[in-house]
């Protein structure tokens, strides 16, 4: 029987309770009618690791309606004896500062539910945090023998601990996430239980079934699932739960390679919901920003930067664009001296201080086309940021641009940042103004035909001249050169190499599936552990009137030798062209 058909039948109001110091919310509302549920024997077996790679949040089904299996047996009677001897103080904080290391657990703690950790890990499987009782002697007898009756090794244990759950309190329906999750098996071992514990996990909410764990038996469950534990008794109802990376875990997760890192008593852990570190690392990590959006204006910049910024180890800054490279920049000071102006301007100092892991964005689209300024400058502090670099057919992103500049519904800050040299000017008036310009500066040569839609080439020693002449502090100016891509590329290359620029392509976030995708590439190459994307919807759209066909037909022929050069710069196919 489905669990959902009791848990959506309302309880008697004299039945109706809220476990001890639990929010009064209809998901933690004890159902006693749940006790009367069969529960399902576990059969014996293993999780489809494919089902683990399926995120429920993502919408994925899941292949099986099996969500635990049994994968062992054993003696917990010792370890069970010995926690009931200890009871109260083997919980304590005063037992983890004297022998162990204090570890917080923010909602399970503040459910009142008790643990004792041996093995944890940052969400990120950045470090594998051994603590001082995993090697404890008397603690290694009692556990040891239920991982050898599933036969999982100790140095693949990623998380170890045991979970003490208060009589009469609810874990509400969730399932796990982090990118730990998926490279992982989860399993528990009941060391005290009753029959008025309830554990359900399911497909979804409406799917879950009561699961049998018995004393001493290790059931694996697959924590990609929805599952739920309603302790109706009371007593404590106790777990030792414990998670190992899969053969198929990245090798860098694997032994010997896994990121270990042995407590000792004493050390204290710094953390985030996602992150953990150690106290003495405090000010250690690299100051702000670690990633750079470099442009293009106008070609997705705003929604990568959304994008990435879902990630839970990116740490938000004062704003978007901080323009430290070029108009904001402070002045000839000395490189460490800019640097800190930089981090603590326009950062979370205090945050990146205490949480090394975190890590925060710039994305100035202005920076690509003015390397002039930005990179001389940015060689001066880092030479080791990611740089991302967003493209767009470079037609739309004039058109686009030209759209930006001409918003009448743009706020006096916006248009004092905006411009107003195009305002009461079409997108051709302004484009074959700018065109004469660019062949009177040698920027560009045309090959053949005359005016907008003629065929032209770049000059790459005019256009970095050139571009040394571009005005600061507005954006409307450069309809054209903007989409001059790989003229704009080529310095940031040749300071920084071709493997620290990934370029992407705005027209491949269109769809949710291209953005997470395109997110993914980002992520990567930012030096980021994978993290799904939550919310692919377009950043910074607005609604203008689609320009004439003949405007953007001459305007892909101005920009088809450009792009040809960016092409081949880049080694696009088909596929990749406009």
């Amino acid at each position: 029987m489905a669990a959902n058909m009791v848990i959506d039948q309302g309880a008697a109001p004299d039945d109706v309770q809220y476990g001890d110091g639990q929010p009064q919310l209809d998901k933690f509302r004890l159902r006693w009618e749940l006790a009367r549920l069969p529960a399902l024997a576990p059969p014996a077996g293993e999780v489809s690791f494919d089902d683990k790679r399926a995120p429920t949040e993502q919408g994925h089904s899941l292949t099986t309606g099996t969500f635990c299996f049994l994968r062992g047996r054993s003696d917990v009677s010792r370890l069970k004896a010995r926690l009931e001897r200890d009871d109260d103080f083997v919980w304590s904080d005063e037992y983890a500062t004297e022998h162990n290391v204090t570890l917080a657990r923010p909602s399970h703690d503040g459910w009142g539910i008790r643990k004792l950790a041996f093995v944890f890990c940052d969400d990120f499987l950045h470090r594998v945090y051994r603590l001082p009782l995993w090697e404890d002697p008397s603690w290694r007898a009692l556990i040891d023998p239920i991982l050898e009756s599933c036969g999982v090794p100790r140095e693949r244990i990623i998380r170890c601990l045991l979970a003490s759950m208060p009589p009469r309190t609810v874990i509400p329906p969730h399932h796990d996430s982090g990118y730990w999750v998926p490279r992982s098996r989860r399993l528990h071992c009941a060391i005290k239980t009753n029959p008025d514990v309830v554990f359900l996990a399911g497909r979804t909410l409406d799917e879950m079934h009561r699961i049998e764990f018995k004393e001493g038996c290790v059931v694996e469950l697959n924590n990609q699932a929805k599952h739920y534990v309603a302790n109706l008794s009371d007593e404590y109802r106790t777990h030792l739960i414990f998670d190992y990376v899969d053969d198929r875990a990245e090798p860098y997760l694997l032994p010997p390679e896994m990121p270990v890192v042995q407590l000792r008593t004493g050390d204290e852990l710094l953390q985030t919901r996602r992150s953990v570190a150690l106290a003495s690392e405090r000010g250690s990590g690299p100051r702000a920003p670690h990633i750079l959006i470099i442009g293009a204006q106008k070609a997705g910049t705003t929604s990568m930067f959304e994008y990435l910024s879902q990630h839970p180890l990116i740490k938000r800054g004062v704003r978007r664009e901080t323009h430290f490279l070029d108009w904001r920049w402070p002045g000839d000071d000395d490189a460490d001296s800019l640097s800190r102006k930089w981090h603590e301007t326009f950062f979370d100092a205090e945050a990146h201080a205490l949480h090394p892991d975190l890590r925060a964005l710039d994305s100035t689209p202005s920076y690509l086309l003015q390397s002039n300024l930005a990179i001389p400058r940015l060689q001066r502090m880092r030479k080791d940021l990611p740089l991302i670099v967003m493209v767009r057919d470079p037609a739309l992103r004039a058109v686009s641009h030209h759209a930006m500049i001409a918003d009448k519904a743009a706020t006096p800050q916006q248009r004092r940042s905006r411009g107003t040299a195009w305002l009461g000017k079409s997108v051709r008036e302004v484009a074959e103004a700018e065109l004469v310009e660019l062949l009177r500066a040698g920027v560009v040569r045309c090959v053949k035909g005359e005016g907008l839609g003629g065929d032209y080439e770049v000059d790459d020693a005019a256009f970095r001249d050139y571009i040394t002449r571009l005005p600061l502090g507005h954006g409307a100016h450069s309809l054209l050169l903007r989409g001059f891509y790989a003229a704009q590329l080529r310095p940031w290359r040749e300071a920084f190499g071709a493997e620290r620029i990934l370029v992407l392509r705005c027209e491949d976030m269109v769809t949710s599936e291209g953005a997470a995708a395109a997110v993914a590439l980002a992520q990567r190459h930012a030096g980021l552990r994978e993290h799904p994307l939550d919310d692919a919807r377009p950043r910074n759209a607005r609604s203008y009137a689609g320009p004439p066909d003949d405007l953007v037909e001459d305007l892909r022929r101005f920009f088809s030798r450009a792009n040809a050069d960016l092409y081949e710069m880049l080694g696009w196919g088909d596929g990749e062209r406009w």
